[in-house]
């Protein structure tokens, strides 16, 4: 007897829950972005009160209030000394494949990903498919696809928790703890542990609404 594995989605309410996701992730990684790159606050002023649409999104809220009322110069500064600066690398590696010890084959799995569901990278990200903004962009990209798709959204709905599961929930509570031993009074402390929980929390849901059955058959 040979059985085959059916997956299937349900329970998901995906025009509402995938567009409201959408957002925190989109805010989420213009949390993570440098602010070298462009001044994050004036877009994340307009989205304020984003958390109110989902009840494990609401730590969001409070976090977009303190953020945009700091001084640029100030995020510059806490994010360069952080993520960016250090005689033998960055203080706490806001890269994946960095703050893993380079394990072998991450990046190369994540541009799999990407090329898979025609991710583009801009070309001033591109040295950096493993960058913690770059990857929730991407997750921001699936939400979007999922709460668009005009036939069936499952396969970016499987990709989701596949790709929270191959590497964000893998590697941010690794992030938010080397931050937090670093830099515990720092803005970005707060932004990476806010980061850290809503990754835990929508992953479980994400899992919930997947249900698998072994189907038997004669072979």
């Amino acid at each position: 007897m040979n059985q085959t594995r059916l997956i299937s989605v349900s329970n998901r309410e995906a025009r509402q829950t995938a567009a409201v996701r959408c957002a925190c992730y989109a805010v989420m990684s213009e949390l993570a972005g440098s602010p070298h790159d462009l001044d994050p606050r004036v877009s994340l002023r307009d989205k304020i009160d984003i958390g109110t649409a989902l009840d494990y999104a609401k730590g969001l809220d409070a976090l977009l209030r303190e953020f945009v009322e700091l001084d640029l110069d100030k995020l510059k500064y806490e994010y360069s000394a952080l993520f960016e600066v250090g005689g033998d690398g960055p203080p706490c590696p806001i890269r994946e494949d960095l703050q893993t010890g380079q394990r072998k084959g991450t990046r190369e799995d994540l541009v799999r990903f990407y090329n898979y569901f025609n991710y583009k990278l801009e070309e001033k990200f591109a040295w950096a498919p493993d960058h913690l903004s770059v990857e929730l962009e991407f997750m921001h990209f699936l939400c979007y696809r999922e709460a668009s798709a005009e036939t069936d959204a499952t396969s970016y709905q499987l990709a989701q928790a596949d790709f929270s599961e191959r590497h964000l929930v893998c590697w941010v509570p690794e992030l938010a703890s080397s931050v937090a031993r670093v830099a515990s009074d720092s803005i970005y402390r707060r932004v990476i542990d806010t980061v850290d929980q809503y990754l835990a929390v929508d992953f479980a849901w994400q899992c919930g609404t997947i249900l698998t059955e072994d189907k038997g058959h004669e072979g």
